[in-house]
Order: structure tokens, then sequence, then C-alpha cells
């Protein structure tokens, strides 16, 4: 009953999105619809302000108002929610327990997709798990860039890049706003106060206990439960010029879960088996030096991870760092009609492990890279793109120099419709952190970077009234990093220890569609999908590496005062589980797929005044047990959360 549900509400949402457009007679102002459309602005997928409908890649935008339509949390809840990209998660919202990091990943290759913040690299560890940082009342918008990201922006974007923009101070007046949210498993309050020159935003996560977030196997009978946990986040953007600005965000999470052992004789899962209690603290600062009569920009970024254990059996007491620095220049050509795009980049890494002595290891990349596109007339134009990118040698990873080229072609078929061309090559080194294990701190075994090309062609056509994305891809990856047991790569490894290492092979064929509407003056429908064949080959094996399809249906409605929304995802063809249903590692040959996940949601916003709002959402409507990952960790169960907010 609930699938053919499901079904039901899909197929209404695409059966609605196809009938004719409604006339927005009564007044309707096309121009400030809350909704991203093709005449809207992106800046990620070629560095400079270019129209979605000019932009010759894949490309999805959620807004600010979208982000408080869907009572998203984190960004994770919102990037779920795409489709072409998975949440590789261990709690929900992409909560993360010591080393077990979370990441989102563009079309089923794990660890391949590059994390920006305000434009500049963000990955710590090859792991986006910065992803959460930001408070989400921070977030201008959030841009994805499907496809090879690698000349543009270096190492790690092999299937797509996601950049958060954040906000900046705005107005000459003192501004600011409270809020406060009560739910049935969470609670936060948020406080933004600004001007002109400087914005700062607070928040306050409470998370309530879980008796229950994993699948239970039939020989290890031990039950995972979330603890209460807190978080607090932080947010400050300064406008020291009208060419300088820079920001400073922090996050601090408390995290803890137990695992119940069974006891037979009282039939239940009442005996404390391990505790897993940990810090997770996160810091960024930003500057970004802007002259735009110029066309001259530079950035500086810091970041640093912190993990701490806080007692039970947490052991991972990590510190991981980087910095960032970068310029780039544009020159307008033949008066204006083609540019030229030019830049500098170094980057540091660095990873210390506090428990084992001497396990300090750093990293530092050189880069330089250019971008040359050429209009060769009103409706065909042409860009060429290409990085020289060196990694330097250290006491554990020789020299690598690295040439990345890129081709991208769009023509206009009329002046709202676009058919473009996107070939690229990207690479990723080995996380810093790979080149040592457990036991054998900076034990050499063979690693390289995975190298793989991104082959895409699509269309884009569609004003703010209705608008259609429709691209086609496919991605070809070789020594694809994997996780193998240690003692896998040499004689007295640790059976028990995962390590990274190459395999074989990474592909993955398929199609994305993204349809948006405007029914009428107060309706929008969204609907989208992605079907692919995302497999890794290992040990001259082919397998499932990913979810082979996912579904998306949506309907807005505001009008005055009120704004309801309605979302539906499904993620299905999913991989085989890590953990056969005896609780054993499946090492290739799983007994089970991972079930569907199929979420549903309602929200509703409500104008009490201009200076007052009240929302509430209900969340997983179906009330299943969805899994989020490989290891069938389960997402919230149906959850409720009231929110009022006074502006100020």
């Amino acid at each position: 009953m609930k699938k053919s549900l499901l079904q039901t509400l899909v197929v209404t949402a695409i059966l609605s999105g196809m009938n004719g457009v409604v006339s927005a007679e009564g007044g309707q102002d096309t121009s400030k619809l809350d909704e991203y459309t093709l005449d809207d602005v992106v800046v990620t997928a070629q560095r400079v302000e270019t129209k979605d409908l000019d932009t010759p890649a894949t490309t999805t935008v959620i807004t600010a108002q979208q982000l408080k339509d869907t009572g998203a949390t984190t960004v994770y809840e919102a990037l779920e929610r795409v489709p072409g990209l998975n949440s590789m998660s261990y709690g929900q919202g992409g909560e993360a327990y010591g080393g077990m990091f979370s990441r989102i990943n563009i079309r089923g290759m794990d660890r391949a997709t590059l994390l920006l913040i305000d434009g500049e690299p963000a990955n710590l560890l090859n792991y986006n798990s910065m992803l959460n940082s930001i408070p989400v009342d921070s977030i201008e918008k959030i841009e994805i860039v499907k496809g090879a990201g690698s000349v543009l922006y270096g190492a790690e974007a092999m299937s797509g890049v996601i950049n958060i923009i954040t906000k900046t101070p705005s107005g000459r007046t003192a501004y600011g706003s409270v809020t406060g949210t009560v739910g049935n498993y969470e609670k936060n309050y948020t406080v933004t106060v600004g001007n002109g020159n400087v914005m700062l935003t607070y928040r306050r996560d409470y998370r309530g206990a879980i008796d229950q977030f994993s699948r239970i196997y039939s020989t290890s009978f031990t039950r995972k439960s979330r603890v209460s946990g807190t978080k607090d986040s932080a947010f400050v953007s300064l406008r020291l010029s009208d060419k300088l600005t820079a920001n400073y965000a922090y996050a601090d999470t408390d995290s803890e879960y137990d695992e119940y052992a069974y006891l037979p004789a009282m039939k239940d899962w009442s005996k404390l088996k391990n505790r897993w209690h940990y810090q997770l603290k996160t810091q960024r600062v930003g500057l970004t030096y802007d002259d735009t009569a110029r066309q001259w920009k530079s950035k500086f970024a810091w970041i640093r991870q912190s993990v701490r254990p806080l007692g039970g059996s947490g052991t991972t007491n990590t510190d991981s760092n980087s910095y960032h620095v970068e310029t780039q220049k544009e020159w307008g050509l033949r008066g204006g009609r083609d540019s030229l795009i030019g830049g500098v980049e170094f980057h540091r890494e660095n990873y210390n492990n506090n428990v084992k002595s001497g396990a300090e290891l750093g990293r530092d990349s050189y880069a330089a890279f250019l971008s040359y596109t050429r209009r060769f007339n009103d409706q065909f134009s042409a860009t060429l793109g290409v990085r020289e990118h060196i990694v330097k040698a250290n006491t554990y990873e020789q020299r690598q120099n690295v040439f990345l080229p890129q081709v991208q072609t769009m023509y206009k078929i009329a002046p709202k419709a676009v058919w473009y061309v996107n070939i690229g090559k990207s690479f990723e080194m080995p996380a810093v952190n790979s080149w040592f294990t457990k036991k054998n701190v900076f034990k050499q075994y063979p690693m390289k970077p995975q190298i793989g090309w991104n082959y895409e062609t699509g269309l884009k056509f569609g004003d703010s009234m209705e608008s259609l994305k429709l691209a086609v891809f496919h991605l070809a990856v070789k020594n694809q990093f994997i996780w193998v047991k240690e003692s896998d790569l040499f004689a007295g490894g640790d059976p028990t220890i995962d390590v990274q290492t190459n395999g074989d092979e990474f592909r993955n064929t398929g199609i994305e569609m993204e349809y948006n509407k405007q029914l009428n003056p107060n309706l929008r429908v969204r609907v989208g999908g992605y079907y692919g064949n995302p497999k890794a080959k290992e040990s001259g094996l082919w397998r499932q590496a990913e979810a082979r399809q996912q579904y998306f249906a949506g309907l807005q409605y505001h009008k005055n005062k009120l704004r309801v929304s309605t979302d539906w995802y499904v993620t299905a063809g999913r991989q085989g589980a890590y953990y056969l249903l005896s609780g054993v590692k499946a090492t290739g040959h799983p007994d089970h797929k991972i079930p569907n996940r199929i979420e549903g949601q309602l929200t509703m916003s409500y104008d009490i005044t201009p200076m007052q709002t009240v929302s509430f959402g209900v969340y997983n409507i179906l009330d299943r047990k969805n899994p989020i990952n490989q290891h069938e960790y389960w997402s919230l169960p149906r959850n409720y959360r009231l929110s009022y907010t006074y502006r100020f």
C-alpha cells in the first residue's frame, strides 16, 4: 500500500507538470519567483558569473528559500534530495562518529566529489565532511556542478563539485532574527544579527536519543542506539571594504552511540557492549579580494578538523588542516566576445594522529590553469581548459605531474534552448593519511592517484515558468580507491582494520532529468530522475557500486502569507549490503541488497505578521526504516518540527 501511494504521488506530479503553461494573469512577477530559474546566475561551473542557460555543464542550484521550504537543518538533508547524489552518512543529516566521516558522492563514485565553500576547496582526507560546518541560516545558495571539475578546481573533483555560497552583510541598518524549533527527536534555536558590515549567526542543536538506528544481524545480535547529543555552530561574515570580505565558521559536535548485546535469558538487548563518544570540531577562515573592475580575484582559506574521544570504546584522536591560496584574472578578448581566465594555486594539507608518535604527514600542491571561451557566432561557442597540477614529493610518495584538459561546447538551438557537450579529465590523490595504518606507521604499499574521464552531453531549455534539463553521461576511472583489510595488503597486517588501496576501474553510464513548471501563480511542480549503472572492477570482477535509480517529485504552494511544500524522494536498485545477514562482512558476495530508501516530507509556514513566521514539518511520513548507507544505518523515524521566527 505504501508503494502504491508513493507511485501515485510521483505519477500525479509528472502528469501535472506535462500540462500546458497556465496563464499567470493576476500580476504574477516571475522575476521574483522563489525557485531558481535558468535565467539566474551560477559562478561555480566556469569560475565567473554565467547564466545557467549559457553554462555547458549539468547544474543544480538550491536557494536559501528552498532550504527553508524543505525544512533542512543541515546541508546533507538538502543534498540528499538531488538526483544523482548519494549520502554516505552514519546518522541523520550527515552526523558522524569519530573517524566514521560522512560524505556526499555524485553519480555513484565514493570520495570523488569536491566541496567548495565560497569557491575554495574544503575537503579533508578526501572527505567532504565539512559540509555541515556552515549553519544553513548562513547559506545564500548551494551550486552543484556534475562532471569533471579538476581543470578549474584541482584534485578530488572527479565526478563533480558542490559549492556552498555564504551570505554577506547587506543593508545599512541593523537587523536580526531569532528562531526556535522543537521536535520529537530534535530541537534547536538560532540567533542572527547584522548590518551593512557584519553578520553573525549562532545556532545550538539538541539531538534526542534513538533506541535503534541500524539493522540487527542474526549472529551479532547487537543493537545500536543514538545517545542524546549537541552541536554548536557559528558563522561570522565581515565586509572589510568594497573589495575585501572575510568570514569565520565554527562547529562543535558532541555525538555518541551505544551498542547493546543480546541476552537470551531475558530476550532483550540491555547489556552495554560498547560505547563510542566523540567530539568533532571544525573551523574555517576565508578571505576574498574581488576587484570587479579589473576582473581580478584572490582568495585564502584555512580549515581545521579535530576528532577527540570522550570516553568509552572510542580511540580516534586526530587533527587535520589545510591552507589554500589562489588568484585568478579574467580578460575580455575580441571586443568582449571571447574570454580568457587564468590562475595559480597553492594547497597544503596536514594530518596528525595523536595516538602514535611521529604520525605526522603533509603534502604540498601547486597548480596553474587556463580556460578560454571563444564565441564563433551567436549560436555556437566552445571552451578549452587546461591545468598543470604538481604534487610535491615527500617521504612517503613520489612527485606527481598531472596535465588535465577539458573541452566544452554549447549550441543555442533557440533563444531559450541549448545543447552542450562537456568532456574532461580529472584526478584524485590518495588521502594524505592513506600511507600508514594503525599497526604500521609509514608502511609502504602501492598507491597511485585515481584518474578518469567524464563525458556528458545535455539539453537545457525553458524560462522562469517552465524548464527542463536532460543529461547523458559516462564516467570512466582507473585505479579507483577502495577499502580492504590490512592483512590483504601485506603479511602481518591486522585483519580487523580497513585500509585504503587502489582497485581496478570504476564506470558509470546514465541519464539525469530535472523538470520545473509553474502550474499557476501559486503552484509549482518539480520532478527529477536519475538512472545509471555504477560499477567497480576488483580482481577482474565487476560489482555494483551504488544505487542505480533515483526519483524526485515535489510541489510548492505559495499564496499571500502561506507556503506549503511536499517532497518525495526514492533511491532504488541499490547495491549489495556490506554485511551478510549473519553479520559477517560480505567480501564481494552479498546475500541481500540494501532496501530501497523512500523519504516523504510535508512542510508549512505562515507569516503571522511581516516580522513573525511559524512553520511546521513532518518528515519520513511513511515511517520507514530507510537505510542511508551500505552498512544499513537508518535515517530518522517519522519526526516532527515546529518552529517560530521573530525578525527585528
